[in-house]
C-alpha cells in the first residue's frame, strides 16, 4: 500500500513496492538552525527499503532507522537526524510502518551494516575553500593547499600536499561551536595517522572551516567519503 505522509519537517512518499522518497519541504519548526539548514539543502532523497533497519512510529510521528553504512551523510555525522518526521498523521504513519516492515521481511533485508552505500550523497563540488586550506579532489587524490592563515606546522608540509584517495580511511566533520568560539573542521585519517592528534588548527590533515560554511563542509565530507568507499 502506497502513501504520502506530511510532517512538519518534510514529506515521506512510500511507493508500496520498495522505495521511499523524502522531500525536505516542511516548515522546519522546532529544529536546531544547523539541522534546518541541512534539511533545506537536501531537497529530495531516495531511500530504498534495503537501506532500512526499521521504521518506527513515535509519539509525534514517523522515524526511519537506517542500517549502518547505508547513508554516507549519516556516517559522517550523527549530530543531525534527517530521518525524523514529527507532526504526521498517526494512522498513516502506522500503515506505512507496517507495510515497510512486511517488505523488509519479504526481501530478507538484514539489520547488519550495509556493504555498500544505498543512499546517494548530497551534491557537492570537487573543491572546497576553508579558513586555512583549500581542498581539491582530482585525479584520484585529495590535495591540501594551505592558505596564509594556516599554522606553521601545516605549511611545513609544503604548498601542496596530495593524498591518494586510496590511502584515506576515514573522514571527520565537526560544525562550529558558537558557544565556545571554536570553528568547525574537516579532517581525514590514513593508516599512518597517529591515535593522538593535534588540534585541527595544527593538524596538517585537517581543514578549519570558514564561519557559516558548516553545511558546505558537511556535504563535501560526505561526497569525499563515497570517493574512498565506493
Amino acid at each position: 500500500m502506497s502513501g504520502e505522509l506530511t510532517s512538519t519537517h518534510g514529506t515521506v512518499v512510500w511507493d508500496g513496492l520498495g522505495t521511499l522518497r523524502i522531500r525536505y519541504d516542511g516548515t522546519q519548526g522546532g529544529l536546531h538552525p544547523l539541522a534546518a539548514a541541512v534539511r533545506a539543502r537536501l531537497d529530495e532523497r531516495v531511500v530504498p527499503v534495503e537501506a532500512l533497519r526499521s521504521v518506527e512510529v513515535t509519539e509525534t510521528g514517523l522515524r526511519l532507522v537506517l542500517r549502518d553504512g547505508a547513508d554516507p551523510l549519516q556516517s559522517v555525522t550523527r549530530l543531525i537526524d534527517v530521518y525524523d518526521f514529527p507532526g504526521a498523521e498517526r494512522d498513516l504513519a502506522d500503515n506505512i510502518a507496517r507495510d515497510v516492515a512486511q517488505v523488509l521481511v519479504r526481501r530478507d533485508v538484514p539489520a547488519t551494516a550495509a556493504s555498500a552505500w544505498l543512499v546517494a550523497p548530497p551534491a557537492a563540488p570537487d573543491q572546497f575553500e576553508g579558513h586555512d586550506a583549500t581542498l581539491v579532489v582530482a585525479n584520484g587524490r585529495l590535495t591540501f593547499t594551505y592558505r596564509r592563515f594556516a599554522s606553521r606546522k601545516k605549511k611545513a608540509h609544503g604548498d601542496l600536499w596530495p593524498v591518494p584517495l586510496g590511502e584515506i580511511v576515514d573522514v571527520e566533520w565537526m560544525p562550529e561551536q558558537s558557544r565556545f568560539g571554536a570553528r568547525g573542521f574537516l579532517r581525514i585519517a590514513t593508516a599512518a595517522t597517529p591515535d593522538l592528534r593535534p588540534k585541527p588548527g595544527h593538524d596538517p590533515a585537517a581543514m578549519v572551516s570558514r564561519r557559516h560554511t558548516d553545511v558546505d563542509a558537511l556535504f563535501f565530507a560526505t561526497r569525499l567519503l563515497t570517493r574512498i568507499r565506493p
